[in-house]
This record gives C-alpha cells, structure tokens and sequence, in this order.
C-alpha cells in the first residue's frame, strides 16, 4: 500500500483509490494543495538571499575576509539552523496539540516580519551585525518550525495515497524557493544593494501567512470541535456536577501538556533513527552550496557575481526536476517492493556528490569563461548534481506512512533538529577545514558527506519493510527475535 502510516486524521487508512496526481483531488483539496506548496515556497525565498552578496555584506559591516567567513558564513548559519531547530523541538508537540493553521500562520510571520524590518533599518558598521544575525535567527526560527507543521497537516489533510505527491512537492517548493531566492539576490543585490532582496521576499510571505490563517483549516480541530460540542451538549451539566473534563479542549495548551517523552520514543523505531542519523551529514554538503559556492565561484573562479548564481539556480531547478520524479518512482517502488526504495535514494545520494567535487577542483578555463560566465561543462555538473533531490520527498513519505498521526507533528520536528544541526554546524565545519586545509580541499571534503548520508540510508533497506508491517503504530517498535 501506498501509505500504512495513516493511523489518525483524515488521511489515514491504507487506501489504494486513485493514483495520486492532483486531477483526482476535489476542488476544495486542490486549493489547499496549492496554498501549502506555494507557502512553502515564499517562506525558502529568504533562505540563500544572502549568499550571492557575502562579500557587499562583509564590507558594509566592515568585517575582514576571514570575518566574512567565520561571522557570515559560520556564526550566522549557525544561529539560522540550530536555533531554528531548537525551536522545532516546542513546535512538533505543540503541532500534536495545538490548531496547526494559526501555528503554521504564526511561524511564516517570525520570519517574514523580522526580515522586513532588518532590510529597511539595520545600520551600515559594525553594530549592524548584530541586528542582521538576529533577523536571520527569526527566519530560521520560521523555517524550522515550519516543518513540522506543514507535513503533519498535510498528513492528516491528503489521504495516503496521495501524501508522496504532497511530500514531493512541498520538497520540491522549497528547492524552488530557495532557489529562486538566491538567483533574485544574485541579480537584484549588486545593483540595488543587498537589503533589497530582503524586502522583495517578506512581501509573499506575509501574504502567504494572511491566506494561510483565513482559508486553511485543520482537520483535527474541527473533529475535536464536534466532538467537544457533542459530549456538551449530551451531558454537559452532569460533567460540571461530577468536576469532569472542561469541554473546550481546542482553547490553549499548557507546557505540562506537551508530551516530550514521545522524542525518546520515537527514536525507538529504527526507520526514524537511520533517517535522523543521515541527515547531519547529508546537509553538510548543502550548506557549503547555499553558503560558500557563489562566494568562491565569484572569487576563486572568476565568475561575476550574478553568473554565479546561476550555477546554484541550475542546481535548485535540477533537484526540483529529480525530487518530482523521483518521488513518483520512488512511489511506485515503495507500493511494489518497499525494500528497493532505500537502494534508489541512498545511490542518488552518493552519486550527488561527483559533479560538485569535479566542479570545485576544476581549473578557472573549465568553469569560468572569458566573459566571467559559467560553461557549459560548469551548468551540466550542476545540472547532474540535482540527482541529490531525489532523496528528499522519499525521505518525508517514508516518515509520514510509518508514523500515526499522533506522533507526526514530533517525529517532523526531531527530523527538523537533525537537518538543521547539519546545515547549522556544516558551515563551522567548513570554515574550519578551511582554515587547514584551504578552501578547495575543504569543499572536497565536505561534498564527500554525502557518500557517509548514502550509506546510512541503504540500511533502511531491512527496517523499512518492518516498520512498515507495525501498520504505523510507532509508539509500538518492532522487536527482533
């Protein structure tokens, strides 16, 4: 079946009705498909904005080269992810309890809001940092509380046989996103400095956040609602009398409500442990991509700055293409032998890795042309490396359809942590390899991650099926004769 995980919420059961595409979804359903996708998208805008424009910051906060490296590149990082995922860590038990609508509306304008702010009132000196690394904490607040929210909805909005369609393409927007943010400021900042990138993106967001909170609606809640109001109505002063439950459950939340205990347990199900342990170093190499590539491009290779960019927008717009495919083969492998399906991620993994370690070791006359363009050999190593998309929307799917409802909200935020530890510590990583070994051996370096993220997913090769066969009770963990 397409998806076993369906154990609470509208999307459960084990429904093999329709194929998954969009045309067999109902208008209203639709709608809300495009709503999610497209939220997912505005808010990944902000996510590479400053990138491209590394070097304009570092002089407009009159920090020295190294400073450009150790400040923007690893302190900032550092604080956008790890922070971001921390925070992930109040968010998915809350998403267990809380309307995930006004939750997913909330964490879109931490972002949106502060970045707004920082683009039109942070100072040119030294002091100014201080107030961009805080706006980008906020955003990465935004993003890593985002997460959790919009697959557990999403889980429990779309049945099972259409959540991998949904996990593509919530992926898939984020790749976009990201990538469409980073070609924008690769254009856009050289010529209008680099705040302005900053404001074009808080734009959508907020719009986003505005149609998130007025159109969508959270399934459970409206069951807890009817619930509520029929428990209420059928014996409502017989619970006052006896000091029964209060009957407005869907009110606030309490701290002492939110069930942290279920971290550990998740971590009992082996899927979800390789999944969590791959994503450290799986994201090592990325962070060197959004982070390091257009800055060495432009000044190791020769490349302008706005042709820079491009080489990452190709890589973004190729790992959309291979996450959109690669989740619908990815979906056929899983409905026939699931235990194929860790065999094409994992090799797409490793196989990610090859273009960007030939790209970066590379001499100037390969990549670069005279023109300070990228080549054709350049654009096609990154068109090659976007492989590394397909594991993404597998990997969602694979977490959706093994974990209840109950739990989907935590289990997203722990992934959430795991993958922002990658992307917060990788830069550190980087900047200090770079400090031994110099930049094109550390960039080698970190690309090979991706070979160690590959071989832990070719173990979900034997917990996969077995997981699969707990029909989605996670709380409950297979045990080994």
């Amino acid at each position: 079946t397409a998806g076993t995980g369906g154990g609470g919420g509208s999307g459960g059961g084990n429904s093999r009705s329709g194929d998954g595409s969009p045309e067999n979804m109902s208008t209203e359903m639709r709608w809300t498909f495009v709503l999610l996708v497209v939220t997912a998208c505005c808010l990944h805008l902000d996510q590479n904005c400053a990138a491209p424009n590394l070097s304009a910051i570092a002089s407009d906060f009159q920090m020295t080269p190294m400073q450009k490296d150790t400040r923007l590149g690893g302190m900032v990082q550092f604080g956008f992810f790890l922070i971001g995922g921390a925070v992930s860590l109040l968010v998915g038990p809350a998403t267990d309890q809380v309307d995930r609508v006004t939750l997913l509306s909330a964490v879109v304008l931490s972002g949106a809001v502060p970045s707004l702010l920082m683009s039109l009132w942070v100072p040119s000196s030294k002091a100014g940092f201080f107030y961009f690394f805080l706006a980008r904490v906020c955003t990465g607040v935004a993003i890593g509380g985002s997460f959790p929210v919009l697959f557990s909805l999403a889980a429990d909005i779309f049945p099972a046989s259409k959540r991998t369609l949904v996990s593509t393409a919530i992926s898939a927007a984020v790749n976009v996103g990201a990538a469409v943010g980073g070609l924008m400021a690769g254009i856009i900042g050289p010529r209008f400095g680099w705040r302005m990138p900053f404001r074009i993106v808080a734009i959508p967001a907020l719009v986003c956040a505005l149609l998130v909170r007025l159109f969508l609606v959270d399934p459970r809640t409206v069951k807890l609602k009817k619930k509520a109001q029929e428990e209420a109505s059928s014996n409502q002063a017989a619970s006052a009398w006896l000091g029964g439950q209060d009957m407005n459950p869907s009110g606030y939340v309490r701290m002492e409500e939110l069930d942290f205990l279920k971290f550990r347990r998740i971590l009992d199900v082996r899927t979800n442990m390789l999944i969590f342990a791959q994503a450290l170093p799986g994201c090592i190499p990325l962070s060197c991509i959004t982070t390091f590539l257009s800055d060495y491009l432009s000044v190791e290779q020769g490349m302008d700055v706005q042709a820079s960019t491009a080489v990452t927008a190709v890589f973004g717009v190729s790992c959309l293409c291979f996450a959109v495919s690669g989740g619908y083969f990815g979906s056929k492998l899983y409905d026939k032998r699931k235990e194929h399906l860790p065999l094409l991620i994992g090799a797409t993994s490793c196989l990610a890795s090859l273009p960007f370690i030939v790209l970066v070791n590379s001499p100037k006359s390969a990549v670069t042309s005279p023109s300070g363009r990228p080549t054709v050999f350049a654009l096609f190593l990154a068109l090659c490396a976007g492989c590394a998309g397909t594991a993404g929307p597998n990997i969602r799917a694979i977490l959706m359809n093994v974990n209840d409802s109950e739990v989907r909200g935590t289990v997203f935020s722990a992934f959430t942590l795991f993958d922002d530890l990658g992307k917060g510590i990788g830069p550190s990583i980087i900047v200090a390899m770079t400090a031994v070994f110099g930049r094109r051996m550390a960039y080698t370096l970190a690309f090979t991650m991706w070979w160690l993220s590959g071989a832990v997913l070719f173990q979900l090769r034997s917990a996969l099926p077995l997981d699969v066969s707990r029909s989605g009770n996670s709380l409950l963990p297979t045990k080994r004769k």
